[in-house]
């Protein structure tokens, strides 16, 4: 079992930049490419490139990934700093000299040239790249750097990878930004006809990620990333002499402007061959390590609109659920999301909107409806749900009950409200000429109707003797279920009426 690293313990303050001396300031004819500026009443340093822009570096473990001290950084007038144009982009820490940790995770990376995070996957590459004592050199980066950096491959123990190569290509800001394609590499310009070794003009592709590093005709190694769906590597090559001749794994190539190669899961290694005419060559090699399909095809979530619950309680290893709907509900709203953007989702075999999530609305017969969800992962393995709907014809028992029903004489109503009993009596005085009848059913979405008006509360004339005022309960859609209350009430003075 593969030990991963897990640095949680480790704590490091990123601090800005601070120079508590001031220097004199300083003309700003002596700026050259990679001049260190700062304002005198500012933390941040700056690094003047070669574009004309100046750089920030974020905090001093970037700081000192590059520097041993801060001897060159010089103080600066507001006039000259702004003689310069800020880059939006931010310097980096320097590759392959530490392993890096952001405060927010606990994966340890390599940083490679071009900005490009690789995650070093367990203990045994760590200590094969960095010594038995790798946990000493790693360096926490604030959360925020995050955002400056891109991912390339992780590496195993099994991985070709060269820190001396990425350090090499990276000496300097100036070539980290070229390799980070910040700034743009054009020294290809300056080689000429005498120059004895044949060389690339550029290399270009069509995945995704993008080439790592960043194209320099002096540099010779590359990587790329794919993910399984980009099962084809199409790449443009141009020579810096049209006459020299150009191969790809030893077959000559004729038209340089669209060269197709597939790509099977796992590394795909291509040798770039430049040969003059005479005979001299230079070699240019190109790693492509295509991602496997994924097998994940598990839901994320469910959620639904019925006003029962799903049981048992939602979890992505069971497969089968059993929910009610009310006889109301004719219409289920089933939303799913699936934990991986690659699967595929159908509901009753019809494919979600967004493939691997959406909403699908199923009418419901009567009865027990079955519904099925399948998810088709990206290697095409396909998992199953079921969801049981039952769906009751029929409202259920206290549906079409009352919850409460008051009058304003309700001391004298008997007997004492109880929702399964249905008649009342109530008797008045000669003067008490009117009655308010306030009720509620027990089911929220039934009506309440009072001496033939749609309410909760009505006040109602009564008339000398007996009278009935009537309170139903009638369900939406299922007016055959409709429940009838009565309040019997008599109005007068004759102390031996009896209601019959």
């Amino acid at each position: 079992m593969k030990k991963y690293l897990s640095i949680s313990t480790i704590s490091v303050m990123c601090i800005l930049l601070s120079i508590f001396m001031r220097p004199g300031v300083v003309s700003a004819t002596t700026y050259t490419t990679g001049s260190l500026i700062k304002l005198a009443n500012k933390a941040t340093i700056y690094y003047v490139a070669s574009d004309k822009f100046k750089y920030a570096i974020p905090n001093e473990i970037t700081y000192k990934s590059w520097y041993d001290n801060f001897s060159n950084v010089k103080t600066v007038s507001t006039k000259d700093f702004n003689s310069f144009k800020t880059s939006k982009n931010l310097v980096t820490i320097h590759p392959v000299k530490q392993l890096v940790k952001f405060a927010n995770s606990n994966k340890i990376y390599v940083v490679d040239s071009g900005a490009v995070l690789r995650w070093v996957k367990d203990e045994q590459t760590a200590k094969k790249y960095f010594g038995p004592n790798w946990y000493k050199n790693i360096v926490i980066l604030p959360q925020t750097d995050f955002t400056n950096y891109s991912f390339g491959a992780d590496i195993e123990s099994n991985t070709i990878f060269s820190k001396t190569r990425s350090s090499n290509i990276s000496s300097d800001i100036d070539s980290e930004l070229k390799n980070r394609k910040l700034i743009a590499t054009n020294s290809f310009v300056t080689l000429t006809s005498v120059d004895s070794e044949p060389f690339l003009k550029s290399l270009q592709e069509n995945l995704k990620a993008g080439l790592q590093p960043g194209f320099n005709y002096a540099v010779n190694n590359y990587f790329l990333t794919a993910n399984f769906a980009e099962s084809a590597l199409t790449l443009k090559l141009l020579t810096v002499d049209k006459n020299d001749k150009l191969f790809v794994n030893d077959i000559e190539i004729v038209d340089v402007s669209k060269i197709n190669l597939s790509l099977v899961v796992g590394k795909n290694n291509f040798v770039i061959k430049v040969v003059n005419s005479t005979g001299k060559e230079n070699i240019y090699t190109l790693e492509v390590l295509r991602e496997k399909s994924s097998d994940n095809n598990y839901i994320k979530y469910i959620t639904e609109n019925l006003s029962d619950n799903i049981d048992p309680k939602f979890d992505n290893s069971i497969k089968e659920y059993d929910i009610n709907a009310g006889y109301d509900e004719n219409v289920l709203k089933l939303k799913v999301q699936a934990e991986d953007k690659k699967t595929t989702v159908y509901i009753n075999e019809q494919k979600l909107s967004a493939g691997y999530y959406g909403t699908s609305n199923i009418l419901l017969d009567n009865g027990e409806n079955k519904i099925t969800i399948r998810l088709i992962a990206e290697n095409g393995a396909n998992r199953y749900y079921y969801l049981i709907v039952n769906h009751n014809k029929y409202p259920k028992l206290g549906d079409t009950d009352l919850s409460s029903l008051k009058t304003n004489f309700q001391s004298r109503v008997y007997p004492v409200f109880n929702p399964k009993t249905s008649v009342y009596y109530l008797r008045v005085t000669e003067d008490e000429s009117r009655i308010i009848v306030s009720a509620k059913s027990n089911n929220n979405k039934a009506h309440v109707i009072i001496d033939g008006s749609k309410t909760a509360s009505k006040n109602i004339s009564i008339s000398y003797g007996e009278s009935i005022i009537s309170v139903s309960v009638e369900l939406v859609g299922a007016p055959e279920f409709t429940k009838t209350y009565k309040i019997r009430v008599y109005r007068g003075d004759e102390p031996d009426y009896k209601f019959e």
